[in-house]
Order: C-alpha cells, then structure tokens, then sequence
C-alpha cells in the first residue's frame, strides 16, 4: 500500500482468525482512526476521523453493503455491521481512511471498508467454526453462541466452481435496571443499552465460471436475517423488537486482457424491518417477567408487516476499465475510470412514506509514476441525481519516496454525501415509542468536504511507523436537532412533546493525527501500537464551538504478541479519553453536560487471547475480554424539567460512561478447515 493515494490500513488473514470477531466493528476497531461503538441493541457502529455511521461505506468484495440513510431508526443501525462472511472465508480487510467518493461515491466521505474474501479455487476447500462467548455476569451481559461454515468445490475442473455458506448466532439479552431512587411513571425497568436476545442467520452461495484466462463471472446470492431489539422502549411496553431482512444478489464479469482490466458488476439488494407487536405488554413492577423477552413466547406476538415495515431497495450497476500505459523513460499512468448507476428507493409503512432517487456518475482516476521517487494522482467523479444538481467531486495525491524505507504523501480530497431520502419530505413519523416525532425537510443540500492530509511512512526489517495528518472543512453537514419547544413542534406534538428535524448545521471541521506503529516480529515477540486524536467543532449556527460528534478525542491501543509455531498469544490495551458530552447533532442529551460535566469518563480495557493449532486442520481460540472487569454502568440521577414547567426529583438518569461495553467474558472458538 506504499503507492495507494490514501491512508489505508490491512487487516490481515492471521489478525482475523486470532481474535474473537463477532462484526465488521470487532474486526476494525484495532485501525487507527476508526472508533466503534455499541448500540442499543448490542451491535457496533463504526466512525472514522469524526464522521459518524453512515459516512461510512462497507463493502463485500468491492460490492456495496450500506442501507439507505434513514432506514434503520432508534438505535438499530448496528444491526447492519454483524452481516459479514464466514471468518474462514476472509482473505483480508482493507481500511481506507479518509474520503474516497472518487471511485466509492457518496457514502464513502468518511472512509471504506472493504472485505476480501477468497477467490474459488480447483480443489475443494472447507471451514467451520464454532463459537460462544461466556460472561462473568450474565444476569446483566448476555451470554452468545454460534457458528459459521463454507463450502467450495469444482463442478467442472478450471470452468465452474460453487461456494456455499451460512452462519447462525443466539445472543441473551442485555438486561440493565434503572437506578435506584429513579422517579419515573413507566413500569419499565429497564436502561438504555438494554439489548433483548437476538438471533441472526445468514446463508449464500456463489457460482464461479472461468471460461478462459481472461474471463472470471460469477452469480452471488445471500440471505441474512436478524431478531434483535431493546428492552428500554415506551411507557409500559415489555420489548421493542424487529426482524431484519436482506437479500443480496450480484453479477459480476471480471475481464483480463493484454489491453486492460474491464470490471462489470449489476447487484440488487433489498432490506426490510418490522416491528413486533405483543397483546400483552409487560405492566408489572421489578423483576418478574423478566425471562420472557423473546418474541413468540409471549402470548400474542406477532411482526406487524402492514404498519411498521420499512423497506430498502437498492440497483447498481458499473463498470471500470483498468489499464497501465507504459511510457517507458517517461514514466507510467495508471488509469482508471468508469460508469455507475444507483437507484435506490425506500419505503415507509408506518407514514405512508414512499421515494426513489436515481444517480448517475462517470469517474476517472489516473496515477502517473513519473519515476521510482515520485508520483502524482488526479481524480474526478460527476454526480448527477434526479433530486440535486450535478456535483463535481476531485482528488489530487502526490507520493514521494525519497529512499527505500521512507515514503511521504499529502493530498486534497473532496467529500459530497446526498441526503437521507427519509428527510426529502414535508411532514412527520409519529412515534412508536414515547413522544419523539421526527420532522422531515425538503429544503436540505447535500454534505460536502474538502480533505486535506499529509503523511509520513517509515518501514525497515524491524518494522514500520506511519504518522498522518488531517483537516476536513465541511459544508452543509447535516444534523438531527432538537426543536422541542417550537411552533411546528407544539402543533403535533403538543407542550410536552419532544420533536427532532434534520438541518444543514452551515459548516464544521474535523481535524486530527494518527500513529501507527509495528515491530516486526524479534524471537516470535512483535507488538502493534496506535495513537488517534480527533477534534470536531461546529463553526457556525447557533450551537457554534460545539463538538460535531461525541467521540474521543484520544483513542490508544497497544498490542504485544508472541507467536511460536502454532501457538500465539497477545494482550490488548486499549484507552479512550476526553469524549465530549454533548454533540452539537445530539437530540437526547440537552441535560448531559449539566449531570456528567464537560466529558463523558476515561476509560481503560484490558483484553488477553490465546490460539492453538492442534493440527493443519484444527485450531482453538480462547480470549478473555475486559480482564479486570471494569463496570461501565455509572449512572447519576438528576431533576427533570417538563415544557410546562413541571419538576420531577429525580426524573433522569445518565451514565457517566459514553459507551456501555460488556463485563469481563470469556470466548472460545474452535475452528475446522479442510
């Protein structure tokens, strides 16, 4: 990755097989730069230099995973990280840090993350895994199990391979109670971050048909299906809980000729969630009932299809010609550039909500060498949309690298993401839950950002250290606000109704370094360290100086390792320090500077695994997360003001902690390959 224009980062085979991965979070949040998060119902979202979630584009073999912006809602959205491959199946993970929307689009302004499975082969090849994670309090964490397995074999020796694959995986809930001495009318006992049991499944398959050596298609097809949800929900409902739907299917020519590479791909993907409605919701008082959380043990459990279901359906097709144009003393271009298309169209039941958006893109990039010192990248994509104008989006990049260990970067980049199709409109969601009722806007512009970025990478037999630089400038950043209290608010809402709306928050920046250091393995002892600082301020509007996004602005991680044969083992540090309290996005935290202060609390965690190989075949790995068993449910109670004016003591929590992470636990996971 030496002569990539970008930060990109490698999250290698051995990496992923020696850790207990459960998501695309697990397997990134050692990168530096990208910080992940738990949600409500227990699954990671992941950020990159301050953007949020949904500035990021994840990838499956160059193929696009994201859902519409606006499709998943309360805190669901981490949902949609757990659908990744079998472990066994992952080649490598390529992190790109910092906007790529050149040649990824949009949703890439933040960064990208790519996995890379591996390619069919002429002979069949096999994997299993076996998976459980054991908490030390499972009254509180949820104890989780499962496996994954694939399958590949030749169907014609060097012309038609198939691969099939699937995962299964049960999570108990998550179960936090109020603190005591919490005043509140609702008989729910339970906090936030309360995540009800889940169960998520996937199974796909591949067929692969190489009819020369210059031609490589294949037909990929994948279901997922997710149970998840929250036991914190409304007044006096028991569980708030969803099934997830995927479908995915791809067609794809990869063509290889003296004369270039031409890259061909058309996917259709749908997503879709509804709501589970129960007859009978919990309305008793402290523990009791509290086994009973899963849909379909409760009497009257159903999944309401005709009134909640949201629905994502997404077309894409492109296609990129490749090619290296050798201009012998004069140096080289590596070109490339190409025709995307995207339509994408999401469907609200519950509102009546219906709208389609179409794109339309041409893209070139080209990275002339001028010698072994020295080279330079442009790039430039066209966006047009039904909905926006056409929008203009370069890049430009020049690496030097002055000797053989030392190479230096520094480049601009811009950055342009279209808005939430769910925002597009003129109305309100009533809510399913308590009284927020999310307002739409159709007067909202796109985001856009310009990057810029320096950097430094030294690399000899002993190991490497990469130091980067960076400062985004955005425009019209979008954020959802709080306008309780307002007149478009009170009309629907009434006095004590709380009421949100997205609106272009003028302009924002987001500035930081990141350190990534790797010693190389001395007498089987090697160690990977890294260092982020990110800093994020609005910089105009009524909430100027404000940080944009409640993420820390120091993040560390340190990470020795020893390996010897087939056994390996290492220990995880991991610091977060500084996280702002209060967002100038954050719709739910008007009283959390007032409680906790100007920062959420510090904290430290301390992992430590083991993996053996037993045979070629056979392996073990055993992780023991959170050693010291730090306790990240700190609540504090405060007084509530109601619109009225209306005072309750002791009317609100808020824990001091940023992020609830599970107690010390336990993973063992037993891995088969053939």
């Amino acid at each position: 990755m030496r002569d990539a224009p970008a930060s990109i980062s490698i999250v290698d085979k051995e990496d992923i097989l020696s850790r207990p991965i459960r998501d695309i979070g697990d397997a990134v949040q050692d990168v530096p730069g990208v910080y992940v998060e738990a949600g409500k119902t227990g699954g990671n979202t992941i950020s990159m230099r301050g953007l949020g979630s949904a500035y990021t584009l994840i990838l499956i073999d160059g193929k696009r995973q994201n859902v519409a912006q606006g499709f998943d809602a309360n805190g669901f959205s981490g949902t949609f990280t757990s659908f990744m491959p079998p472990l066994s199946m992952i080649e490598r993970i390529e992190v790109i840090r910092g906007p790529a929307s050149v040649i990824y689009g949009s949703d890439a302004m933040g960064g990208v993350i790519n996995i890379i499975t591996k390619k069919h082969t002429d002979k069949t090849t096999s994997g299993m895994q076996l998976e459980s994670r054991f908490s030390q309090h499972p009254d509180t964490f949820g104890n989780i199990f499962g496996g994954n397995a694939y399958v590949t074999t030749p169907l014609i020796k060097n012309l038609l391979s198939l691969n099939l694959r699937g995962g299964y995986r049960y999570g108990d809930q998550n179960s936090f109670r109020r603190p005591e001495g919490h005043n509140s009318t609702s008989t729910n006992p339970y906090t936030s971050h309360s995540a009800a049991g889940y169960t998520s499944w996937n199974v796909g398959g591949r067929l692969a048909w190489t009819p020369d050596s210059h031609n490589y298609l294949y037909l990929d097809s994948e279901a997922y299906y997710t149970r998840a949800g929250t036991l914190n929900t409304g007044q006096n409902q028991f569980a708030s809980i969803r099934d997830f739907y995927k479908f995915n299917h791809i067609l794809s020519h990869e063509a290889d000729y003296n004369w270039g590479k031409i890259s061909t791909y058309l996917q259709y993907s749908q997503t879709l969630w509804a709501n589970h409605v129960q007859d009978n919701p919990y309305r008793g008082t402290g523990t009791s009932g509290a086994g009973g959380l899963y849909p379909g043990r409760v009497s009257g459990d159903s999944v309401n299809w005709a009134g909640s279901m949201r629905e994502n359906k997404d077309i894409v097709l492109q296609t990129a010609y490749q090619n290296t144009f050798d201009f012998n003393r004069f140096g080289a271009l590596i070109f490339n550039g190409g025709f995307y298309y995207f339509w994408e169209n999401l469907l609200n039941r519950s509102t009546s909500f219906e709208r389609a958006m179409n794109q339309y893109t041409v893209f070139a990039e080209g990275q002339y060498v001028i010698n072994d010192y020295i080279s330079t990248t442009l790039g430039l994509r066209y966006n047009y949309s039904d909905i926006f104008s056409a929008i203009p989006n370069p890049r430009f990049y020049v690496n030097v690298n002055p000797t053989n260990w030392l190479t230096l970067k520094a480049g601009v980049a811009s950055g342009v993401i279209v808005s939430n199709l769910s925002h597009l409109y003129n109305g309100y969601t009533p809510p399913t839950t308590g009284t927020t009722y999310a307002f739409g806007n159709q007067d909202l512009l796109p985001e856009t950002s310009w990057n810029y970025e320096l950097s430094a990478s030294m690399e000899n037999r002993y190991g490497s250290l990469i130091m980067t630089g960076f400062f985004t400038d955005f425009s019209n950043q979008i954020q959802t606000l709080t306008i309780t209290g307002s007149d478009l608010c009170t009309s629907v809402a009434g006095a004590n109704g709380t009421c949100t709306q997205p609106r272009n928050i003028d302009r924002s920046i987001a500035a930081g370094a990141e350190v990534g250091l790797k010693v190389k393995p001395i007498y089987g002892f090697s160690m990977d360290a890294n260092y982020a600082y990110t800093y994020t301020e609005q910089r105009s509007g009524a909430l100027i100086g404000e940080p944009v996004n409640s993420i820390p602005q120091h993040n560390f991680t340190i990470k020795p390792e020893y390996r010897y044969k087939g056994f390996s083992a290492y220990i995880r540090w991991q610091g977060r320090f500084r996280t702002p309290t209060q967002a100038a996005g954050s719709n739910a935290r008007s009283n959390v500077r007032e409680v906790v202060g100007m920062w959420y609390k510090d904290y430290q965690v301390v992992d430590l695994a083991l993996s053996y190989k037993f045979t070629k075949n056979i392996s073990a790995t055993f992780a023991a997360n959170n050693i010291f068993d730090v306790n990240f449910v700190d609540y504090t109670l405060y007084d509530t003001t109601s619109n009225n004016g209306a005072v309750t003591v002791n009317g609100g929590y808020q824990n001091r902690y940023q992020r609830i992470l599970p107690s010390r636990n336990y993973w063992l996971t037993l891995r088969i390959d053939l």
